[in-house]
C-alpha cells in the first residue's frame, strides 16, 4: 500500500475527525430560529391582549348599550336646542329620564347611568340658561353705562374693556355647551365597554342625597 493510501485510509478511520464534524454540525442553527421565533411572538401576543377592552364583570351586552345611549342622548338635546333657538333642549333629559325610569327595576348599572345623565344635561341647560341670561343683563348694563359716559368722553376707556368682556361671554356661551356634549360622548364610550362612570360632581351630589334620605 502506498503512502498516501495509507493517509487517506487513516482519515477516514479516525473518530476524532468524525467527532469534529459532527459537533461542527451540531443542532445550534435550529435553537437560535426557535429562538427567535418566540423573541417575536410574544410581543404580539401581548399587544393583541392590550388592545380587548375588559368590560365590567357581570353586565350584558343589553346593559353597556342603554347605558351608553343614555349618556349619548345629548346629542340629541344639543341638536334640539340648536334647531329651536334653545326653546325645545329642556326635552333632550326626557330620553336618560326614560331610560331611567324603564330600566329602575331590572339593572342597577343602567338606573345609575341613565339618573347621572339626566342631572348632568338638566343641570347643563341651567347653567347656560343662567349665564345667557345674568350674561345678557350684565352685557346690555355695561354697554349702556359706556354709552352715557361718552357724553364725558370717559366711555371712551370703557368701550375696549366692553368688547373683551363681550367676546368672552360669547365665548363661553359656545364652549360650555360643546364641553358638555363632548364630556357626555366620552361617557357614552366608557359605559358602552362596561366600565362604570361618575360625572364629576353629579355622582356625588347623588350620593350625598341618597346618604340623606337613607
Amino acid at each position: 500500500m502506498s503512502e498516501v493510501e495509507r493517509d487517506v485510509s487513516a482519515e477516514a478511520e479516525s473518530p476524532g475527525a468524525t467527532q469534529k464534524l459532527g459537533a461542527d454540525s451540531g443542532p445550534s442553527e435550529p435553537a437560535a430560529r426557535r429562538a427567535e421565533t418566540q423573541k417575536l411572538t410574544d410581543p404580539q401576543e401581548r399587544r393583541s391582549r392590550a388592545v380587548v377592552p375588559v368590560p365590567h364583570l357581570g353586565l350584558t351586552r343589553e346593559e353597556m348599550t342603554w347605558a351608553a345611549a343614555a349618556h349619548a342622548s345629548i346629542l340629541a338635546t344639543l341638536l334640539l336646542g340648536i334647531s329651536t333657538g334653545g326653546l325645545a333642549a329642556i326635552f333632550g333629559p326626557l330620553i336618560p329620564a326614560l331610560i331611567w325610569y324603564v330600566y329602575r327595576d331590572k339593572s342597577e348599572y343602567v338606573v345609575e347611568q341613565a339618573r347621572q345623565a339626566t342631572i348632568f344635561q338638566v343641570a347643563g341647560i341651567v347653567a347656560l340658561l343662567a349665564l345667557a341670561t345674568v350674561g345678557t343683563v350684565l352685557v346690555a348694563l355695561g354697554w349702556a353705562v359706556s354709552a352715557v359716559m361718552l357724553i364725558v368722553l370717559i366711555g371712551l376707556l370703557l368701550l375696549p374693556v366692553m368688547l373683551i368682556v363681550t367676546l368672552l361671554w360669547a365665548a363661553v356661551i359656545v364652549a360650555l355647551p360643546v364641553a358638555q356634549v363632548a364630556y357626555g360622548c366620552f361617557a357614552a364610550v366608557e359605559t358602552y365597554h362596561g366600565r362604570p362612570f361618575r360625572y364629576r360632581w353629579i355622582a356625588d351630589l347623588i350620593e350625598r342625597y341618597q346618604a340623606q334620605t337613607a
